[in-house]
């Protein structure tokens, strides 16, 4: 072969080399993305791993609260009830109070 013929072939494998190089650095860019994307995926997944926990203390939690508001309406109407008696009694007391004063005012003007 002739020389200039040798040159052609070695430019064009040197032009290569220099495209195979260039494909080389995208790959390896393309790599790296691939790494901080699986590295992004692996904190998500820790992250919601725990989610399933935290709707079962959630709903463990509204059970409760329901079971409060429940037993505390049942503590006021018990508290209302037992108030509504005492004041009552009070009344009572009292009429009878002011009966016997009167008793006693009548017995004092004998």
């Amino acid at each position: 072969m002739s020389d200039p013929i040798l040159g052609q072939i070695l430019n064009q494998l040197q032009q290569m080399d220099k495209r195979f190089d260039s494909i080389d650095v995208r790959l390896e860019k393309m790599e790296d993305r691939l790494n901080t994307m699986e590295n992004r995926l692996d904190t998500i997944e820790e992250q919601t791993k725990n989610i399933p926990l935290l709707q079962q203390a959630v709903l463990e939690t509204l059970t409760v609260t329901k079971r409060l508001d429940a037993s505390q309406s049942a503590s006021e109407r018990k508290v209302t009830t037992e108030l509504n008696t005492h004041q009552h009694s009070i009344d009572i007391l009292n009429r009878r109070q002011l009966r016997m004063e009167a008793d006693i005012e009548t017995l004092k003007s004998r």
